[in-house]
Parts: structure tokens; C-alpha cells; sequence
């Protein structure tokens, strides 16, 4: 019945009570490659490429594609203006091609390069770290005063990964803490990629902010591999460890239901949601909800679907819709994406809600 809910609710995003959501901090610049391998021949899977490089293949030609705009934060910005929302985008703006990003912007320094490699229908990325010199809070306040931050409606919070200063943006939300209700979506990006130790930082600032500050109510959004690196560092004393791996046929969304829960539990933080090609599953202090993906089709691009999730989970959580409700808008938008490559304003959400017959 979410999907049914949502429909319902659509016309609360084309009213024109719009929220303004502040996303941060990354930026990057996405330069997209076709590869060729043996023979000549353009490589369309990436199970291709391992063959090749299974069989002793060692020498592949990059054919440039294009170059877009990129980044967790850029993606979710540009989805929550899709919706309608008042978007501004706080990030490492300094490029042309960031200009043509279609909401407010403030730039705190140059993109990182990411090297995307694309098949038919998956794509292999290939990013730079993240600003040499370091990352934080400072660095947003020198853009941005910190009344706006805390005075927007919610937040998106992205690449953590990258920029590991996250943490003192929560560190400054427990002092200095938001007068109302502030609804602040966490995606840390792929956290499956470091070490794990270093996670603890991270999941103790989310903790502490969400605690201190009672306006505040943190809601922490991962994919399936994510959600078990996470479970891996809370551990199975909290009752979350136990992957069971990314592929669809390997999970279980009741095992995942009850993972979900666990780690929300074990942070203490208002929700935690793991977004994936199947099904989203939610946890908040109140209840657990698991929600099948609708139909994408063939897919046609899959990166920055997840940061399109983000998006539009933030625009039914700031709208205190309920749990289900905003899981079907955060999977709806990446299902937009993942089966036409553009980004979903709501009649594309209803298109997708209602196909064509």
C-alpha cells in the first residue's frame, strides 16, 4: 500500500510548500570511457573484463565518452530539485562543467575525478581521493553561514568516504544544534572499501549528534555490501553481523529487516535505511518496514541511482511522511534513473508508479 500512499501524496511535492534541503560536501567531475579489449571489440560486461584479465589480458584501450557532472552530494541535490524542492548544494564546485548543475551553489574548491568505465548496462568507477589537505567543518562555514545550515528543513550528507571531516559537522550539530525539527539523511558512500576501524569515528559523531541534539534525528542510508561493512564493525554482540551477500538470490530481506534494526539499535540514532536493486529495508526507533523495487526495465545506468534514492528519501522524511511512504519515493527516483538515465520530477514518479500499458 506505500506505493499507493505515495501516489496519493504526489501532489504534495507540485504545491508549491516546498522544504529547502542543504546537500554536502563532495563535487566531482565524471568522465565516462568505453573500454576495448582483445581484438578490438568494445567490452560490454564487466564479467568481460575479468575474463580477459583472467586469460592473461593485460594491455585495454579507454575510448572517451563524455564528461558530466558528479558527486553523492551533486546527484542527491539535483533530485531533490527534480521534486521541487529548494536545493542548494554546498560543494567542490570549480569546474564548467558543475555550472550547469541547475540549483544554488556555493563551491569550496576543486571536484575530484572520477573515471567511469561503461558497460551496457553496469559501470566500474574509478575515483580520486578525496582534497589532499583535508576536510572540515571550517571549510563549509567559510562558504555558508552555519544559521543556514541549521535553519534549512533537512540535510543531505554525503561521500564520508571521501571526506573523512564529516565528522565535525556532526560534532558542531551536538553543540550547536538546530532550534527545530532536522531531519539529516547520511550517505557515507562506500564504506565496504575501508577499513573498517575507521567507521567507528564516524558511526560515534552520528550517535552523539543525534543524542545531544533532540531536534536532530539522523538517518543513516546505505546499499546491501554497505549495510555489511557497517554490521561488521557494530558486530554481532549488537546482534547485526552475518552479511549475506550482494547478490539478489544471496540475501534475505527478513534477515536484512532484522540487520537494519539491530544497527539502528545499536547506533541510537533516529533511522537507518539500506537501499537496493530488490527492495529497500527501513528501521526507526518506532518500527521496521521492507518495500519491493518497482520494475526498472533494462537497466541503463546504475551510477549515482543510489544518491538519486538519497534524494528522494530526504524529500518524504522532511515531510515526516511515513516510513513506507518514503521508501517507495527514494525507490522510485532510483528506479527512474536506473531504466532511463534522468532523473525523476513526480510525473516521471508517477509514470514510474502507473506504466503504460
Amino acid at each position: 500500500m506505500s506505493y499507493d500512499d505515495l501516489r496519493d501524496r504526489l501532489d504534495d511535492l507540485e504545491s508549491g510548500d516546498d522544504r529547502r534541503i542543504v546537500s554536502f560536501p563532495d563535487g566531482s567531475i565524471d568522465r565516462w570511457y568505453a573500454l576495448t579489449g582483445r581484438g578490438g571489440d568494445r567490452l560490454e560486461t564487466a564479467d568481460g573484463f575479468a575474463a580477459q584479465l583472467a586469460d592473461g589480458g593485460r594491455s585495454f584501450s579507454l575510448e572517451p565518452l563524455e564528461e558530466r557532472p558528479g558527486g553523492q552530494a551533486v546527484n542527491a541535490a539535483v533530485q531533490v530539485h527534480a521534486l521541487g524542492d529548494a536545493a542548494t548544494l554546498v560543494g567542490h564546485l570549480d569546474h564548467p562543467v558543475l555550472s550547469e548543475v541547475p540549483v544554488e551553489t556555493r563551491s569550496m574548491g576543486e571536484p575530484r575525478t572520477v573515471r567511469v568505465v561503461a558497460f551496457a548496462a553496469d559501470e566500474l568507477l574509478f575515483a580520486e581521493p578525496g582534497p589532499a589537505d583535508g576536510w572540515g567543518v571550517e571549510d563549509l562555514l567559510a562558504v555558508v553561514d552555519w544559521e543556514r545550515v541549521v535553519g534549512a528543513d533537512a540535510l543531505c550528507c554525503a561521500n564520508w568516504v571521501s571526506f573523512r571531516g564529516l565528522e565535525s559537522v556532526f560534532e558542531r550539530l551536538a553543540s550547536d544544534p538546530p532550534e527545530k525539527r532536522h531531519p539529516v539523511v547520511v550517505d557515507p558512500g562506500p564504506i565496504d572499501t575501508v577499513d573498517p576501524a575507521a567507521l567507528e569515528g564516524l558511526f560515534d559523531g552520528l550517535s552523539n549528534a543525534d543524542s545531544a541534539a533532540p531536534a536532530t534525528e539522523i538517518v543513516l542510508s546505505v546499499n546491501p555490501a554497505e549495510l555489511d561493512a557497517a554490521a561488521a564493525v557494530v558486530g554481532s554482540g549488537a546482534g547485526v553481523a552475518g552479511g549475506t551477500g550482494n547478490g539478489p538470490a544471496d540475501r534475505d530481506r527478513d534477515r536484512d529487516r532484522d540487520r537494519v534494526a539491530a544497527l539502528r539499535s545499536a547506533l541510537d540514532i533516529t533511522g537507518v535505511v539500506c537501499h537496493g536493486p530488490d527492495a529497500a529495508v527501513g528501521a526507526t526507533r518506532d518500527e521496521t518496514r521492507s518495500l519491493g523495487m518497482v520494475s526498472v526495465g533494462e537497466p541503463q545506468r546504475t551510477t549515482g541511482a543510489g544518491d538519486r534514492f538519497s534524494g528522494g528519501l530526504a524529500c518524504g522524511v522532511v515531510r515526516d511522511w511515513p516510513l513506507e511512504t518514503a521508501l517507495a519515493l527514494g525507490n522510485a527516483c532510483a528506479a527512474r534513473f536506473v531504466g532511463t538515465g534522468v532523473t525523476a520530477d513526480p510525473a516521471a514518479v508517477r509514470s514510474v508508479l502507473e506504466p503504460e500499458p
